[in-house]
């Protein structure tokens, strides 16, 4: 296994049932060379902030950040501001990596020299119950299909800092903060792909508006 370190970005911007199994899901990867950035946003980031420092305080592995600011584009440029290591991954409170998930993607990353690098995606209602698979493009078809939409699940990405950092971070706003980052990076000539294996469960459920949309 490589051993090069990961810093782990994810926003919190609400205290629900997901949160610590999300946060769990991290703290039980295989792969173990890792920081978690966790930033508190939002209207409640006090709270949040508080509960997290609270409750997980004890993993020194643990970051928590806060932010009045909720949005999600200023949160995660604020966690790579912050963050100390070469490697990125991405995760979403609402969300489950699976054990293996950081351990596959480095090993694949490295293998196949590439910048960023995607999964596929088990979708999955606020009860655990599978509604879905998401089969993301990969290879070439990831240019070919670009225009026409977003080709990463980004709650399931890793990637290197530097490549992100280079195309001036996520552009915060009311647009989409990773479809106008993969344009950008397009514009770069990124290597990149999506691993032909599910390696999280993307949740769909009532107190996420856009998730449903995309669900």
């Amino acid at each position: 296994m490589n051993k090069e370190s990961i810093s782990v970005i994810m926003g919190a911007h609400n205290i629900d049932k997901f949160l610590d199994i999300a946060i769990k899901s991290i703290l039980e990867q295989t792969y173990k060379e890792f920081e978690f950035i966790i930033i508190a946003n939002g209207n409640k980031y006090i709270e949040i902030y508080e509960y997290l420092i609270k409750n997980y305080s004890y993993d020194e592995r643990i970051i928590v950040l806060k932010s009045p600011i909720g949005q999600l584009a200023h949160a995660l440029n604020l966690g790579l501001d912050n963050s100390k290591y070469d490697y990125i991954a991405r995760m979403d409170a609402d969300d489950y990596s699976y054990p293996k998930r950081f351990e596959k993607q480095m090993n694949y990353l490295i293998k196949n020299n590439l910048e960023l690098l995607g999964v596929d995606m088990r979708l999955i209602d606020e009860n655990d119950n599978e509604i879905g698979i998401s089969k993301m493009p990969k290879g070439k078809d990831i240019n070919k299909k670009l225009p026409f939409g977003s080709c990463f699940s980004h709650n399931a990405l890793l990637y290197k800092k530097d490549t992100i950092l280079k195309a001036k971070g996520y552009n915060a706003g009311f647009n989409s903060e990773d479809y106008d980052l993969w344009l950008r990076l397009k514009r770069e000539g990124v290597s990149w792909d999506n691993m032909d294996e599910i390696l999280i469960d993307y949740r769909i459920h009532s107190g996420a508006s856009r998730r449903r949309l995309l669900g």
